[in-house]
């Protein structure tokens, strides 16, 4: 069974994946395997909200990112993937496979330890190389809150 810390980092990070605007555009700077892996992503988190009936909730959010909306979606995630530990495994695969790539590995909040409430504004993270992640082996006992994350990929 896979802890709630770590539903939660990967649940952050799929969100981080599927809202960023690079990938959607071909995910040109991230190489052919991770953008198959981020597709998979998609399909996987698509085919388990389609199953119960809440594949709304993703439309929703793909169609109209907003804020609101990428909080609702985060949090229909991890209540599936705390309700189904099966599609936790395999979506924490996913994205461990994304960041084993070398083109994707660019980290911020590695081992994060919060132990009571935190709140972080607008996120803007840049890299010259792939794979970017807001949180990663994070323990949060408490509130943890993110404001928007804003990616670019400098690889030229």
């Amino acid at each position: 069974m896979i802890d709630p810390a770590t539903i939660t980092a990967t649940a952050t990070a799929i969100a981080v994946v599927i809202f960023n605007k690079a990938i959607e555009k071909g995910g040109e700077d991230l190489g052919e395997a991770v953008f198959n892996k981020v597709s998979q992503i998609v399909s996987t988190v698509r085919d388990k909200f389609r199953g119960i009936g809440m594949e709304g909730v993703l439309t929703q959010a793909q169609e109209n990112p907003t804020e609101p909306n990428q909080q609702f979606f985060q949090q229909a995630l991890e209540m599936q993937m705390t309700n189904d530990d099966d599609f936790a495994v395999q979506l924490k695969a996913l994205i461990d496979e994304i960041k084993s790539d070398e083109k994707a590995s660019t980290t911020f909040f590695k081992g994060m330890n919060i132990k009571g409430s935190a709140e972080l504004g607008d996120l803007e993270m840049e890299s010259t190389e792939g794979n970017m992640e807001a949180v990663v082996d994070a323990e949060i006992g408490g509130d943890f809150k993110m404001g928007n994350i804003s990616m670019k990929n400098n690889n030229g």
